[in-house]
């Protein structure tokens, strides 16, 4: 769906709701705020971010709640949102960060918290209170630290009974105009094209990690045969976590960013037309987990006459050499399959000729990567681990396999908790490259 569509859909739906004890409801609070700011001639990711800074509240209305006063972390889930829909970063920074201008007011002013309302002085415990000096001091250095405290100034003035303001409508061209200022450029369109891979810096906020990793943390604790599928390595003490496969309908924010319009637009410019996700996996790297061997992916994903795959690699903690980060081939317009063993791996022969460049990510950056271009990875040598979401997708007008994927690889190469005492997993196509047995 239409991300503004979508969001118009959520304010009609949910926006008549009061506004957590305030006199207004949600829907008159965010169109007074975006109007204050229009008003102040801000700039539009600031008019943007006032007009959604509670969009938490909306979409996330059974999270944990702030004892009836609006959902709790509703900045950083909202900010989530914005992101996986396809806003800048700097919208999605100015909601995440529009709590933190109401502790950092509290901690400098006794005038502001007095000033506040009842409602805003019920979550201000739950949101962690005044700012401690260095919190003071690390907010102040933020770039986006102004902006911030403007979007709660008008935040703090969005609270007027029956005020006359613009509707929502009225910031579609602002919204659609904004949402297709994120997409990719030509240039990184063309860079993709000709070395099959592209690197997004900062895709999405750093901090939107630990709620991925939160997730990811649920799944590996939990024991037993589940929805998901767990899979193991051999180390030094025996046995580790070495991936997770079909999470996606037990990892909420993850779903967001895999299936959400940024994503599914930037996929779309890849394959040149629109995209569907075909597969999804996490290669945890712990310390000391081995590397995957030079391959192709094109190899391994031919079960059902699919003519093109692109991968996006979501990078959940640094990677870099000696952590095993992912090493990609220097090969112009590859569009073919490569001499491989019976195993699927690149030959010896091809491995040497090939050119290989390290990519080194922070957490929040993605690569994109063509189904044919040559990758690998070395070994973690570091005592630090290197998780990475892996999500795999096809040509949407050549039909929804994703469901029978995991069906078959689950039925041929089962996870280690669903395999049966003495029996040996070949794998096949379904454990290409990778130390999994």
């Amino acid at each position: 769906m239409d991300s503004f569509v979508r969001l118009k859909a959520l304010y009609d739906e949910q926006g008549d709701q009061d506004y957590i004890g305030e006199p207004v409801s949600q829907r008159e609070h965010a169109l007074q705020a975006a109007a204050h700011a229009r008003a102040s001639g801000a700039p539009e990711a600031a008019v943007l971010a006032a007009l959604l800074h509670d969009v938490g509240h909306l979409q996330y209305p059974k999270q944990d709640s702030m004892a009836g006063f609006g959902t709790r972390a509703h900045e950083v889930l909202g900010a989530h949102f914005l992101a996986s829909l396809g806003f800048s970063a700097t919208v999605s920074a100015l909601v995440q960060r529009h709590v933190d201008a109401k502790r950092y007011q509290v901690a400098r002013s006794e005038t502001y918290r007095a000033g506040l309302s009842q409602a805003s002085q019920q979550t201000l415990h739950f949101q962690g209170g005044a700012m401690t000096l260095a919190e003071r001091q690390a907010f102040e250095a933020d770039p986006h630290f102004e902006l911030a405290l403007r979007v709660r100034h008008w935040d703090e003035l969005a609270k007027a009974p029956r005020a006359m303001v613009p509707e929502f409508e009225a910031y579609e061209a602002q919204i659609q105009a904004h949402l297709n200022s994120t997409q990719l450029t030509g240039n990184q369109i063309a860079e993709f094209k000709r070395s099959g891979y592209l690197v997004i810096p900062q895709a999405f906020d750093a901090s939107f990690t630990a709620l991925w990793l939160n997730e990811l943390q649920a799944m590996i604790a939990s024991q037993g045969p589940q929805r998901w599928m767990t899979y193991f390595e051999a180390s030094g003490t025996g046995q580790q976590c070495c991936r997770v496969e079909h999470f996606l309908e037990d990892a909420p924010r993850l779903q967001e960013v895999l299936a959400g319009n940024k994503m599914m637009g930037w996929v779309a410019q890849c394959l040149e037309a629109p995209g569907i996700l075909f597969k999804e996996k996490i290669n945890l790297k712990l310390a000391g987990s081995q590397g995957f061997a030079a391959h192709q992916d094109a190899p391994a994903f031919d079960l059902f006459g699919q003519s093109q795959h692109v991968t996006v690699m979501v990078s959940l903690e640094a990677a870099n050499e000696r952590n095993g980060c992912l090493e990609v081939a220097q090969v112009e317009h590859c569009e073919e399959i490569l001499p491989m063993n019976a195993d699927r791996t690149l030959t010896d022969p091809v491995i040497e000729s090939l050119t290989w460049q390290s990519i080194e990510t922070a957490p929040g950056d993605i690569v994109i990567f063509s189904s044919f271009l040559p990758h690998r990875s070395g070994v973690n040598q570091s005592l630090q681990s290197r998780r990475a979401v892996y999500a795999t997708y096809a040509l949407a007008s050549e039909g929804d396999h994703r469901a029978e994927y995991f069906r078959q690889k689950r039925a041929l190469f089962p996870p280690d908790a669903e395999r049966e005492a003495g029996r040996a997993y070949d794998g096949g196509i379904f454990n290409v490259g990778n130390p999994i047995r």
